[in-house]
């Protein structure tokens, strides 16, 4: 069998019960992690233009616009849903691969989306595809060898994990899914200069992707057809895009092992290649009870691959941001936030923020520069440790090496973490949610195995009731 149809039948042949416990735990942590950075991220600027894009078109009512309540045609609630998501950079990533990806950000909302259309989709069911998709796409992402920054692509294969996670929720038979898998190919994108110039593409990508899978399904299901080797045909993506791939890094442990469950949790809304140093430097201020005051300066040591990546440059630009989404892609602005707050919240990348001078000033003393030792062990990876250093006013120093922060898959978050951070978001929603609303959000989740319907959850996300 090609291992084309290999992939075509997983998607078709996966069912909750041969699913690991842990992978399906993990999805309702996905989930939650997803609501919870789309409702924080609401009131964000990103957020705006992607709702007054929708507003653009309208449409059939049928598919609910996370916290603000509009009905919208369920490739358009998506679009705004995903992008929403990824506003602040606050939802989780898979980091153990050369090029991460942020699956859940992109498969949660076509699935819920679904869901709602279709009522009698089940808890179980929506969870056995979503741990599918999400796998499916983790697992092309890691297949790619060749570093994204060398490149400039960038997680073009995120459209099959949307796709797949339509087609299997579309209960599409095999060939309708293998026609929008080819279908999909035409929708694969993917850029890095996004990042280098901090433009607010980084989330709407998330967005695009996400519609363009439920599209691919929606076209497929109405007759398109679609290549049938989208993937290693003569000019199938691997081929065309990137020939230096790892077909055991694809195939292997395919619908026994799923790797949605090796996601990392983000604790901080920033780029996770950042919260290495910011963990350590947290510890060190809890540690030895210093405060940003006492900082005469920082030393963050860090592999070359972040140390030339766009969380570090330009120096003008990552030393002086001027915008949120720059903010949130500079490690020397968030460590400098961390040293002197003690934390890093989603009210730390507001514009009026950016300015603080006591931040500014540690910003100013802060050098980062490559460690020979971690550029050896970890230099294939665009996440890598950290170490940080911190010299106080009276000559003391302190430093530390982290390897695996909180929200690594090992050093993993809870459910209970997820329904932390859903009312911590909470607090910069665009309308207010109460008590009760998130906790029954989380009650619903934790339970959703057992769910006849998604119904219920639907109303529970809309703020300002």
């Amino acid at each position: 069998m090609d291992l084309t149809t290999q992939l075509i039948r997983h998607v078709l042949d996966s069912r909750f019960e041969t699913i690991p416990n842990e992978a399906v735990e993990r999805a309702k942590l996905s989930i939650l992690d997803t609501l919870a950075s789309a409702i924080g991220g609401s009131d964000d600027q990103i957020a705006h233009f992607a709702r007054q894009l929708g507003a653009l078109s309208g449409g059939r009512s049928e598919c609910t616009v996370w916290v603000s309540g509009e009905k919208l045609p369920a490739c358009l609630a998506v679009l705004i849903n995903a992008t929403t998501a990824r506003a602040i950079d606050f939802d989780d990533t898979y980091e153990l691969c050369i090029n991460g990806c942020h699956a859940s950000a992109y498969n949660v909302p076509p699935a819920l989306a679904l869901a709602e259309r279709d009522p009698s989709i089940t808890g179980s069911e929506l969870l056995a595809a979503l741990v599918m998709a999400m796998d499916l796409h983790m697992r092309l992402a890691r297949s790619v060898t060749t570093n994204s920054l060398k490149t400039g692509r960038d997680n073009m294969v995120a459209v099959w994990g949307t796709t797949a996670v339509s087609t299997k929720l579309l209960r599409l038979n095999e060939a309708t899914t293998r026609n929008a898998f080819g279908i999909a190919y035409a929708h694969a994108a993917g850029e890095v200069q996004m990042y280098e110039e901090g433009a607010h593409t980084v989330s709407l990508q998330q967005g695009l992707r996400a519609r363009s899978g439920l599209e691919s399904a929606f076209s497929a299901m109405v007759g398109f057809n679609g290549p049938r080797e989208p993937f290693f045909g003569k000019y199938g993506f691997y081929n065309a895009f990137e020939p230096d791939y790892d077909p055991d890094l694809l195939m292997d442990g395919l619908g026994s092992d799923y790797v949605n469950d090796s996601i990392s949790f983000k604790a901080w809304p920033t780029c996770r290649a950042m919260h290495p140093g910011i963990d350590g430097l947290l510890q060190l201020r809890a540690r030895h009870n210093f405060t940003g005051e006492d900082i005469v300066s920082l030393e963050i040591g860090v592999n070359h691959l972040v140390a030339d990546s766009y969380v570090v440059k330009p120096r003008e630009q990552k030393w002086n941001p001027k915008d949120p989404v720059v903010a949130r892609f500079s490690l020397p602005y968030v460590i400098s936030v961390a040293a002197q707050h003690g934390r890093v919240g989603i009210g730390d990348f507001r514009p009026e923020a950016l300015q603080d001078p006591a931040v500014r000033r540690i910003m100013a003393a802060t050098h980062i520069e490559v460690d020979p030792e971690i550029d050896r062990t970890y230099h294939l990876y665009q996440n890598s440790p950290t170490t940080v250093k911190v010299k106080l006013k009276g000559g003391a120093e302190h430093s530390i090496f982290v390897d695996k922060p909180f929200g690594h898959p090992e050093n993993p978050a809870s459910l209970a973490d997820g329904l932390h951070k859903l009312k911590a978001c909470a607090e910069t929603s665009i309308l207010p949610f109460s008590d009760t609303q998130l906790e029954l959000i989380g009650e619903f989740l934790d339970d959703l195995d057992n769910r006849p319907t998604l119904a219920p959850l639907f109303k529970l996300l809309v703020g300002g009731k």
